[in-house]
Formats: C-alpha cells, structure tokens, sequence
C-alpha cells in the first residue's frame, strides 16, 4: 500500500543509536547512513525530483535517521577583473539551511505535498520488481517525460503514487519491515 505521510510519529532508523552530536561529515559519509546502504537501502538525494518520495514510499520500505550531517558550500573572492584571488570550503550557516528546507518545502506545496519534517535523512528500499530505488526513479522519469512531467508538480506526485500503488500489488512485490 502506498504511504501518503511523512510518518512524523515513527522513530527512526536504531542504527544511528547514541550518535546525535552534529559531525562534518556530509549525509551520504556518515556512518549510519553508509551502514544502511550496505543492508540495501538507497540514500534520497537532495533533488526536488526526489524530495517528496518518502511521503509516498510504502512505509515498510522507507527509513530515516536524524540528520547531523555538515553541508559545505564554497566561498570565493574575486578581485575587481572578476579573476578569483580566493576559494575556500565552510559550513553552510543554520540560517541559510532553514532558507533552503523553507524553499523547497514551498516547492512541495506547489505540488500539492505537505511540508516534510526537518532533521531526516530519508533512506528506501526497492518495491515491486524493480531491482533498485534508481530503477524504479528511471521507469517513472520515463513515463513522466512524454507527458511534460520532468518538475515538481501534482501531476508527477499523482504519477509517482500510481506507479507505487501498482509496484506494491504487483505479485512477488517486495520491500522491508522499515528496521
């Protein structure tokens, strides 16, 4: 069956357990999450394509972990030709992170998708005969582009639930107990 929620009441995933200090470590190095890709789950990049799947993703299949990752964004310095004198990597700012879940849950609202809870980090498991998260993403891009679906809008969020509810019934499904 086809989930539409964020699941905000279920805890997340227990192998991240007693880690919660904030790390620089970006999402896709830390240890829990690189421990659950190992047990077959696929890391949701941060893509609007992608964003909105865990609320609709089968429950059983779906996971996360609280985010305590560092994003690190480039700083450059310029002189007055434009010519760059100065580059150097640091934290993007709690304000500018606020900035960013603020617009892309303003993406999902366009969309028709209730705003995601902050904090996660979402992990999936393939559903149906699909053999990978990626591949199911795939044959439903492909079914999405003839139709001018190649952005966030209601008619790929209706695609995607349709295309899951179907991938969830379909005989020999499959998916995870979400542990």
């Amino acid at each position: 069956m086809v989930t539409t929620d964020w699941g905000r009441d279920t805890a997340p995933h227990p192998v991240p357990a007693g880690r919660a200090h904030r790390t620089e470590l970006e999402r896709d190095r830390l240890p829990e999450v690189r421990q659950l890709v190992e047990f077959g789950w696929t890391l949701v990049p941060d893509s609007t394509l992608w964003c909105f799947l865990p609320r609709l993703w089968p429950a059983p299949a779906r996971t996360w972990v609280p985010d305590r990752s560092t994003v690190w964004v480039t700083e450059t310095r310029t002189d007055a030709t434009g010519r760059i004198t100065d580059a150097r990597c640091v934290p993007m700012g709690e304000e500018e992170r606020r900035r960013e879940e603020a617009e892309v849950n303003a993406l999902l609202a366009e969309a028709g998708v209730p705003p995601r809870p902050p904090g996660r980090i979402w992990l999936l498991r393939p559903v149906g005969d699909h053999p990978g998260v990626e591949a199911m993403v795939e044959h439903v891009l492909a079914l999405a582009r003839p139709q001018g679906l190649d952005h966030l809008c209601p008619g790929l969020v209706d695609l995607w639930a349709a295309e899951l509810r179907r991938a969830s019934s379909a005989p020999g499904r499959r998916g995870g107990d979400g542990r």
